[in-house]
Parts: structure tokens; C-alpha cells; sequence
């Protein structure tokens, strides 16, 4: 009996030491992240995943959010080869339009620098050559600079890393402007190289994605390393309503893309359609007139 005692003890103590290593919050909205910057210091390394959580498309450039939109992206799919769909995929992807997800993200990054608090943007996103898109990551700095966000002041880590050990069809890892790009490799694998690479180990890790299992992966992580981790499950896109496009302008939008391998605008649209110059496209709970 008295060794059951002991047990339930030790099981508890240990849950216990967890709890203070780790914890995961789900948000709708940034005040719970600026409400924890406020206690962070300087040993804190603070990461940001990027799509969906610092940025995503507009409405109009979105390739996936919209049902019908993404059918005749996958209609297309079927009906070219892999090489040909990737060439037209890179057509519209280069030619995105983006917005913040919250434009508070700006007032937290300016916050985390005035504070000296080293941060860091983490994307699984490919990198190298796509379709026409000769790098990747290039793109990916300029989308966030399209938003007027720079992590270069503030990533503790100096200079570029390719991770050539970890390359795959979707890339190399690599490290650039204070952004980590996976190339699809988990999350966790490729920071822990980083860390170790850079000799770098701060005492908590701040983390915010809109994907749990990224969010239990660095935690994993960070339990190995003896690492605090406090991570936020940001789900404020998936909350978004979505879009009603025009049938007819994105029918005519793809035939476009496959002749003349161009991703036209709605103003570019309604103009080779000759129809008036305001169209309207609604929302679930509202309706959004845009001008021409």
C-alpha cells in the first residue's frame, strides 16, 4: 500500500514538471500572444509560422479557401501532366496579392524588437525553382515584405544555412533573412538542427502555428532539449467566412491561365468580359463591393 502511495506521488510530481515545461492555448485572436510578450526577456526565442498565422492571400488570390475556386484547380490538375500543372500553379502563385491576418502583428514584431526579444518566422514552405519561380524563399521574404514585415533585425541567427542533408523533392531546409523554410520537413526536425548548428539554446520557445501538429512536434522537441515551450494554436483564418467567387470570371480566369499562361486580376477579368465596371461577390454575412 504504502508503495502505491509513492507511485501516485511520483506520477504526479512528474505531470506536474511537465506542466511547467510545456503548454498549448488555442486563440481566435492575438491578445493572449501579446498578454504573454509582455513577461517574456531576452532568453526567449519567440517563432512565428506564416501562412495563415502572419499572412495569407486576399480574397481574389487565394488558390484553396474557396470550394469552387479549388475544384477547378483540381479539375486542372487532372487534365494536365505534373510539369505542366506545376508551371501554371507557379503562374498564379507569383502573382498573389497578400494581407496580414491581423494587422496587430505589426505592433507584437515591433514590441518583441524594442524588448530585444530574438524571433524568428518558421514555413514549411518548398524552396529552390517552381515552375517559374526561381527560388522560393525569395518569394517568401518578398510576400512578407509586401506587409512591411522584416525579420532580419530580429532572428538571433546570423547569415544564411542550407541544410543539404535534409533536401527532398520539395527542397533544401534552409535557413534565410530570419526565416526557416522546411521544404515540407517536420517543423521540429529541421529547428533542431538549427539549434544545434548555431549552438544556440534559449531557456523558453514561444511558438504560434494554425496547424496542432506542428505545435506538438516542437513541444516534443522541446521537452529533449529541456526547453520551455508555451505554444498557441492559432485559428483565426479557419473562423474567417469565406468568399462567393463569379462562377463565370473564374471559368474565364483558368481558360486564360492554360492559353495564354496569365493569372488575371478581377479588374483584368471584367474588362476582357466587357461587363460593368463594379462587381459584387458575397460572404456568408456580408457583401463586398469591388470597384474597378
Amino acid at each position: 500500500m504504502k508503495n502505491i502511495f509513492w507511485l501516485i506521488i511520483l506520477h504526479f510530481l512528474a505531470a506536474t514538471n511537465m506542466t511547467t515545461y510545456a503548454q498549448i492555448t488555442q486563440i481566435t485572436d492575438l491578445h493572449p500572444l501579446e498578454s504573454s510578450i509582455k513577461n517574456l526577456d531576452t532568453d526567449t526565442l519567440v517563432i512565428f509560422d506564416v501562412d495563415h498565422v502572419l499572412i495569407m492571400p486576399t480574397d481574389e488570390y487565394s488558390l484553396n479557401r474557396n470550394p469552387y475556386r479549388r475544384q477547378l484547380w483540381q479539375d486542372l490538375k487532372l487534365r494536365s501532366s505534373e510539369e505542366d500543372f506545376k508551371f501554371l500553379r507557379s503562374i498564379a502563385v507569383s502573382s498573389a496579392k497578400w494581407r496580414l491576418v491581423d494587422p496587430n502583428i505589426i505592433t507584437i514584431l515591433s514590441d518583441l524588437n524594442n524588448k530585444n526579444i530574438p524571433t524568428v518566422a518558421l514555413t514549411s514552405l518548398a524552396t529552390g525553382k517552381f515552375g517559374i519561380v526561381e527560388k522560393m524563399e525569395d518569394l517568401r521574404i518578398k510576400e512578407l515584405q509586401s506587409v512591411e514585415i522584416d525579420f532580419t533585425n530580429l532572428t538571433p541567427f546570423q547569415g544564411e544555412l542550407s541544410i543539404n542533408e535534409l533536401k527532398n523533392i520539395h527542397g533544401i531546409p534552409m535557413l534565410k533573412a530570419g526565416i526557416i523554410l522546411t521544404a515540407e520537413v517536420d517543423k521540429a526536425k529541421v529547428l533542431e538542427y538549427i539549434l544545434r548548428q548555431k549552438n544556440y539554446y534559449p531557456k523558453k520557445i514561444v511558438f504560434i502555428d494554425d496547424q496542432l501538429n506542428n505545435l506538438e512536434s516542437l513541444e516534443k522537441l522541446c521537452a529533449k532539449l529541456k526547453i520551455k515551450f508555451e505554444g498557441f494554436h492559432y485559428t483565426a483564418v479557419s473562423l474567417m467566412t469565406t468568399s462567393v467567387v463569379d462562377e463565370q470570371l473564374e471559368k474565364l480566369r483558368f481558360e486564360i491561365l492554360e492559353k495564354e499562361h496569365r493569372w488575371l486580376s478581377y479588374k483584368e477579368l471584367t474588362s476582357r468580359m466587357n461587363i460593368p465596371d463594379s462587381i459584387s461577390y458575397h460572404t456568408k454575412n456580408q457583401e463586398i463591393n469591388v470597384n474597378r
